[in-house]
């Protein structure tokens, strides 16, 4: 609004028109004049009034029509109309203010009872106004509020599924329904371990080679990198290249930026989770192997000691005999033979010793095999619960998550 209060007279008496002109031109207020409801409504369209003073009873459309037709024109629709007419009823006035008149003055009128309807009305319209403007304002906030909202609480139901991925293509799936739902774009690199890299895409297409030559490519150092509508952000195990950053919605732009930080944040520590996870599996089943080897190889060697010392016994005991009848047809003196004999036992005695050494081996080597069972069987034991506590999770994750989580 000016300095001054425009204000727009549609009156065909002449004599009114310059009574009012008097009346009102002062330093607050400007006075234009319309002789009939055509020309009223032209001059209203060519510049919008601060307030109009309406005539009833005009030649050609009467002063109802024209207020009406006024109220349908967005430019024209909240400007204060007071009716100034010679008729005082109570359906006149009902008609004037159907029409969406703001009030009704009976001619003739007091100057003083004009100026001071006028200063009320145009009060009351830049309250209006101002109010309308708060609304507008308070509005915009409360819906830009309630999507922030709803997208917080798409990326605090993603931390709360991601407890329950324990796979790099879960972890993938899971990230995408949460970008679809932000209607957002994506194709990511996912460093498997330190060697491998996995791609996926948000639309289950291919990634095309210059999409992967712009993720491999840039700086990993640097978290956003942005250019166009297009936004690399990158993290130490996850980089992530959405294709519709929405630049043309300022605010949601800087809420999604806000968002993806927390997202891929719990993407990249439950990346190092699941190789974690992938790695103390494959020891424990490399474990179990090895148990198994040595429990075999101690198993056979033991065999093997008391199967030798068996035929090694045998062998001495054969030894013997067979002396004993060579000694018969050599012809030797008895205290040669004696001698001999003699020699032939202490050796066979210290034999037999060395074999009962052999003996606490195989008990040693006995003793080690039943250790590593029952280290086995532990170790089956945590493995088996390791896996059962992972089926569980993901059966508990997918029964108390609700689709519908909401912060508030």
């Amino acid at each position: 609004m000016t300095t001054k209060i425009d204000v727009l007279v549609i009156d065909d008496d002449k004599f009114i028109q310059k009574l009012i002109t008097k009346t009102l031109t002062t330093e607050m207020m400007e006075v234009r004049t319309a002789d009939d409801g055509e020309s009223g409504i032209e001059e209203a369209i060519k510049k919008c009034p601060d307030i109009i003073l309406l005539d009833v009873e005009m030649p050609g459309i009467n002063g109802y029509e024209v207020c009406d037709r006024l109220r349908n024109k967005e430019s024209s629709k909240q400007v204060p109309i007071i009716f100034l007419s010679s008729h005082s009823s109570l359906r006149e006035r009902m008609q004037g203010y159907e029409v969406g008149a703001d009030d009704y003055l009976v001619k003739p009128f007091e100057k003083d009872n004009l100026v001071a309807r006028i200063n009320v009305l145009v009060k009351y319209h830049i309250e209006r106004k101002e109010l309308h403007e708060q609304y507008q304002l308070a509005h915009k906030n409360a819906v830009a509020a309630m999507t922030g909202s709803s997208e917080l609480a798409i990326a605090m139901r993603f931390l709360e599924k991601s407890l329950s991925f324990h796979s790099i293509n879960e972890l993938a799936q899971g990230l995408f329904e949460c970008t679809d739902q932000l209607s957002l774009e994506c194709c990511a690199m996912i460093f498997a371990n330190e060697n491998t890299s996995m791609w996926y895409s948000s639309e289950n297409t291919a990634i095309s080679p210059l999409e992967k030559e712009l993720i491999e490519m840039c700086d990993k150092e640097a978290r956003f990198l942005d250019f166009g509508n297009r936004t690399i952000i990158n993290y130490p195990c996850i980089s992530l290249l959405i294709k519709n950053m929405p630049l043309d919605d300022l605010e949601r732009y800087g809420r999604v930026k806000d968002l993806l930080p927390i997202i891929l944040s719990a993407v990249n520590s439950k990346t190092n989770t699941v190789r974690t996870e992938e790695a103390l599996t494959k020891q424990s089943e490399n474990l179990l192997t090895s148990f198994k080897l040595i429990q075999n190889s101690l198993f056979y060697l033991g065999t093997t000691i008391v199967k030798n010392r068996k035929q090694s016994t045998f062998i001495m005991n054969q030894l013997v005999q067979g002396l004993n009848i060579d000694f018969l047809g050599m012809g030797l003196e008895e205290d040669q033979e004696a001698f001999l004999l003699t020699r032939i036992d202490s050796a066979i005695d210290k034999a037999l010793d060395e074999m009962d050494a052999g003996k606490e081996i195989r008990e040693a080597l006995t003793f080690v095999r039943s250790n590593l069972n029952d280290v086995a069987d532990n170790q089956k034991e945590l493995y088996q619960a390791f896996k059962d506590s992972l089926a569980t999770e993901v059966a508990e994750q997918s029964s108390d998550l609700d689709d519908s989580v909401e912060l508030f």
